[in-house]
């Protein structure tokens, strides 16, 4: 077969403003996106060198399983967190490599929920038990060190689960809504996502967890009094003045066993968990008292929808070849499972791991910052697990290259990144894959007007509201019920703020991200990947948000 025909290479200029020094020559010929929709804020260095000697080679070796011709790669530039998605063989195999890895994936898609089940959750499971066993206030600190390295292989293995199951699963999301437009184009795309809905998933277990502390709050008059007079931030000291407070913070704390191992990305080790600062679920909690809505009747209609929307579906393939049929159920499957996994696994292993491998490091940053090392434990952060080996066997203190690199992330957040450096080779390949990682990261958007931000259609529907600019979690209590929220992105800890928007609206993401899955879960209007929302749109401002069309109207 002969080789793509392939768009000549173009060098990405890098504004004045964002000028840096390229780690090594590989890293400027790829196509390097600053990932907006998991780290849209800069990143530490710890964090960051995670992701590069932890993440990217998991998820390599999860494309490499299924003889998928590309690799992950990730950079930390001017503390931004840019990755790529690149071929990692010469052009002219790609053909061959591409035919390989259809031959693998496609009976992937069939199989890869039973695998989530029978082998990788079990296996994810055992992990948390073995390192729940591990008693990082008693090990000795190069106990704590060899842990810090253990972390690295842990990032190796939870990231090629979590992309052996997603590949496949992404695929089969894809391939079912082009069947679906194939078999009934009269009929748009936010109807096939009626049929993948409904189904329970560990974000709104989660939701309704924390809903559950609501009511008791609500059934309160004295917990009740505190939380409608007292700031998210001020809660936890509140509550701790009362004995009916004391027995409500057990309740947290016991919640936030089984569900605080969260925190607002996926990626940045910095972020403290809601283990450590329960700030986001008093908030959370405040959100529900103002808007009284029981999500157990919220998803018992979604579900009772859902299978009208199947039934009828199958009635209108009733002429249809048998195999027409077979087809369209299995990948209905496939993607039923795909939209409640994107939720599941990132309970079980993007948060989980983030997590556990935090706690370590914290840990590690008391034992530096007791021994004069450090300022705080959390400047652990402003290293590399290299670097922190060798401060631990140093005499010196290194509190001022924290400090400094600190003042560093600080002046680059005031700084927007371009959305790309490095190398632009075009548009990619029309493959299945690439499909898939579309519905993802979300297409393009078009290009937005005075008065019109468009995105990518995420749920249906149409509201006018008020929008409320949230960029970090942190903000989560200044959503009032109705309004709309616009944001970079979202990421699971963010759902129960979607039982008070009225809408939602995102700088990143397509139909397979977290915020256009929840959404529908909602039945509230999302508009994703537009790109400049939160650019554009002004806090406070009037807009119109059409899921359907995919457009923001700003009045």
């Amino acid at each position: 077969m002969a080789a793509p025909s392939m768009p000549a290479p173009t060098k990405v200029p890098i504004p004045p403003e964002f000028a840096f020094e390229w780690p090594s020559p590989e890293l400027e010929m790829l196509p390097l996106l600053q990932d907006r929709q998991h780290v849209p804020h800069p990143m530490t260095p710890l964090a960051a060198w995670f992701a590069v000697n932890g993440f990217a080679v998991g998820a390599t070796r999860a494309l490499a399983s299924y003889s998928v011709p590309m690799a992950f790669t990730c950079a930390h530039l001017n503390y931004y967190y840019y990755m790529a998605v690149a071929p990692n063989v010469p052009p002219e195999q790609i053909p061959e490599y591409e035919a390989r890895a259809m031959a693998a994936v496609v009976p992937a898609v069939m199989t890869f929920r039973a695998r989530w089940e029978q082998e990788w959750l079990p296996e994810l499971q055992r992990t948390w038990d073995d390192w729940a066993r591990f008693d990082l206030a008693t090990a000795a600190l190069p106990r704590l060190l060899q842990r810090l390295e253990e972390c690295e292989t842990l990032y190796h293995r939870i990231w090629e689960i979590h992309f052996s199951l997603l590949v496949p699963a992404m695929v089969g999301f894809s391939e079912f809504l082009g069947m679906h437009k194939q078999l009934f184009p009269e009929d748009g795309e936010m109807a096939a996502y009626r049929l993948l809905q409904g189904f329970d998933n560990k974000s709104l277990e989660t939701d309704r967890a924390f809903w559950a502390l609501s009511r008791k709050v609500a059934s309160d008059p004295e917990l009740l009094e505190t939380f409608q007079n007292t700031s998210s931030n001020d809660l936890r000291e509140a509550l701790a003045q009362t004995p009916a407070g004391r027995a409500f913070l057990d309740d947290v704390h016991v919640a936030l066993a089984q569900w605080g191992r969260r925190s607002d990305t996926v990626q940045e080790l910095g972020d403290p968990s809601w283990t450590e600062d329960p700030r986001p679920l008093f908030a959370n909690i405040q959100a529900f008292l103002e808007k009284d809505e029981d999500p157990h009747h919220r998803h018992q209609a979604m579900s009772a929808e859902r299978e009208a929307a199947i039934a009828a579906a199958r009635e209108r393939l009733i002429n249809h070849p048998p195999d027409v049929r077979g087809q369209f159920d299995g990948l209905l499957q496939a993607a039923q499972s795909c939209s409640f996994l994107q939720e599941d696994h990132n309970y079980w292993i993007d948060q989980r791991g983030l997590h556990e491998v935090r706690q370590v490091c914290v840990e590690v940053g008391r034992r530096l910052t007791a021994l004069g090392k450090l300022d705080r434990p959390d400047d652990v952060f402003m290293f590399t697990p290299p670097e922190l080996r060798d401060l631990a066997s140093s005499t010196e203190s290194r509190a001022e290259t924290a400090r400094h690199r600190r003042t560093e992330m600080e002046y680059w957040a005031t700084v927007t990144p371009p959305p790309m450096v490095g190398t632009d080779y075009g548009p990619p390949p029309d493959n299945p894959i690439v499909r898939a990682l579309e519905r993802f990261f979300g297409a393009p958007a078009p290009a937005s007007e005075q008065t019109v931000v468009r995105g990518n259609r995420g749920s249906a529907g149409k509201v006018r509201g008020i929008a409320r600019l949230i960029m970090t979690i942190d903000d989560a209590d200044r959503l009032a019920p109705g309004e709309i929220l616009v944001a970079p992105t979202t990421s699971p800890p963010w759902t129960t703020l979607f039982g008070t928007a009225a809408a939602i609206v995102t700088d990143t993401g397509g139909a397979l991200s977290h915020c256009a899955i929840v959404a529908r879960e909602y039945g509230i209007p999302a508009v994703v990947g537009t790109s400049v929302a939160t650019a554009t749109i002004r806090d406070g401002q009037e807009i119109e948000v059409d899921g359907d069309a995919g457009l923001v109207r700003l009045f």
